[in-house]
């Protein structure tokens, strides 16, 4: 792979991490009319959609195509997976998995509650894997919760995709010879957003907070929610044109 061909994958990365995930997000339903809910088209969605994996550096690799992007770390310690995606991709986040090698799921992160987040937390749990949140994300996912502007009322999480391992500030793991910093950021997206930082591999896992939608559509970088050397300390994701802002 081309040194330009690498950069672009690596700003795609960061680019897109919470790209299709924030569509669905952060756009209110009335955009769309008093139609079905755009909980369950996404979902509906999630059960055709391909699942692309692209290698980025020191054994880290992303899913995309399940709702929220999946990055992936495999090792002796088993598989770290940051967000589990669209139940309705179940087989082909595990054919995707398969490919990255043959070590179980054991670990699985949640960077916030949403639904193409922790849609497959059951599944991935059922495997083996004890799954990391912050406590406000537990705290969402063990209640119902309405969210008028998707119109769409989420009952609580069944009990096998409750995050067990949760903190309430910072949290650093040290699995398959590398550092994960996961970072909170008070209220941001939701109350419970965290990033994931690969410290060996300078990669870093934004989730949903890398963008916002504009009344337009246009998206625009949430300043405000991103730390201040975001995009100088994963510049091997992406090299920005101004501080917090990414092309």
């Amino acid at each position: 792979m081309s040194a330009q061909s690498l950069e672009i994958s690596r700003r795609r990365f960061v680019a897109s991490a919470g790209l299709a995930a924030t569509a669905v997000c952060l756009l209110p339903h009335r955009l769309f009319g008093n139609e079905e809910s755009l909980v369950v088209t996404s979902r509906k969605a999630g059960e055709t959609a391909n699942i692309t994996v692209q290698a980025l550096r020191r054994n880290v690799s992303v899913l995309i195509g399940s709702g929220g992007n999946i990055a992936v770390l495999p090792g002796d310690d088993g598989k770290l997976i940051i967000d589990s995606g669209f139940l309705g991709t179940r087989g082909k986040i595990t054919d995707a998995l398969s490919s990255l090698g043959s070590d179980p799921i054991k670990h699985l992160v949640n960077t916030h509650w949403h639904f193409d987040h922790t849609d497959g937390n059951e599944w991935m749990h059922s495997t083996g894997a004890t799954i990391t949140a912050h406590e406000n994300t537990r705290k969402h996912l063990s209640v119902s919760t309405r969210v008028e502007d998707w119109n769409f009322t989420f009952p609580a999480w069944p009990a096998g995709a409750i995050p067990t391992d949760v903190f309430n500030a910072d949290k650093t793991l040290r699995l398959n010879g590398a550092t994960i910093a996961l970072k909170y950021y008070g209220s941001a997206h939701t109350d419970g957003d965290i990033s994931a930082y690969f410290s060996e591999a300078d990669v870093l896992h934004t989730s949903d907070r890398c963008y916002s939608w504009t009344r337009s559509g246009r998206q625009q970088s949430r300043n405000d929610r991103i730390p201040r050397n975001a995009c100088d300390y994963s510049r091997s994701c992406c090299r920005p044109q101004k501080r917090g802002q990414i092309p």
